[in-house]
């Protein structure tokens, strides 16, 4: 990623008011930290930020900070009523009988479907989705490709707003205006702290200790064999702003090699954070 890359992304971030966090369903420890610590950082940055997957959080995330304000919608501003399964020509037409159609008295809304002759609709069939959500920025994590949030993929909320894509996969499709992509990289919660580190988020304990879950989880206790410098360097980013040693994913695990012991004087981003050859910088289309 070249400096003006980055420079931009600081812009993005600084400038943005609602932020909209996104991950797909069932993420991993590595996956839901990295969110809920993007979701903490620009909360404290005094940005509107809504962290929102398909699903709701399995158990061994359920120890992270700020697993509580996981959204399974965008909260949109309109209502869609969609009816499954449909037919072509099910339904003749929709009357909105207006002022005169509607009780006063109860407050009621009336809304008319018109089904066709000798079809019978199921009303369990029928279902409101919040629709029409509006954002400044959204930032996709391990989301290898925008159809993978399920439900929660708008396209006219993704045409509207940049998108930072952060993961560590090869097969992502790159759809982000950034897109902070590194298959090398041991975890996503690695790639995560360099990121709040380089748009000058504050890191605190719960941040921390949320990031260094995701690191532990993502290499076996930093054993996989994809650890390495900046890995170390993140452990001692996440360890210097409180994280703890003790601070472990909920599942557990036997035969694990001890934590490594990491420097605390680790100051600045990593020199190659802005090299090409570390993240892919210019973005697709969604």
């Amino acid at each position: 990623m070249s400096n003006e890359d980055l420079q931009q992304i600081q812009t993005l971030v600084t400038g943005a008011k609602t932020v909209v966090i996104l991950t797909h369903a069932n993420p991993s420890v590595d996956t839901m930290a990295s969110a809920l610590a993007i979701y903490l950082a620009f909360q404290k940055m005094g940005k509107m930020a809504i962290v929102a997957m398909e699903s709701g959080p399995l158990v061994e995330v359920a120890n992270l900070v700020g697993i509580d304000k996981v959204q399974t919608s965008l909260g949109g501003k309109n209502l869609m009523l969609t009816y499954k399964p449909y037919n072509d020509g099910d339904f003749q037409k929709i009357l909105y009988p207006g002022a005169e159609g509607n009780d006063a008295a109860t407050n009621e809304f009336k809304l008319v479907i018109v089904p066709k002759e000798g079809f019978v609709p199921d009303p369990a069939n029928f279902k409101f989705i919040p629709v029409g959500g509006s954002a400044d920025l959204i930032i996709t994590v391990e989301v290898l490709e925008p159809t993978q949030l399920g439900k929660l993929y708008d396209q006219n909320v993704f045409s509207q707003a940049p998108v930072i894509n952060i993961d560590n996969h090869d097969p992502n499709k790159d759809y982000g205006k950034f897109n902070l992509v590194e298959p090398d990289a041991a975890s996503v919660s690695e790639i995560t702290t360099f990121f709040l580190r380089a748009v000058n988020a504050q890191l605190d304990q719960d941040m921390a200790g949320n990031l260094y879950q995701g690191l532990v989880s993502a290499t076996s206790n930093f054993s996989s064999p994809k650890v390495g410098a900046a890995t170390f360097e993140a452990a001692a980013i996440c360890i210097r702003a409180g994280a703890k040693k003790s601070d472990q994913s909920a599942t557990p695990r036997t035969q694990t090699p001890p934590a490594p012991e990491v420097s605390p004087t680790l100051n600045s981003v990593p020199e190659d954070w802005t090299q090409p050859k570390i993240y892919r910088g210019g973005g697709g289309n969604v």
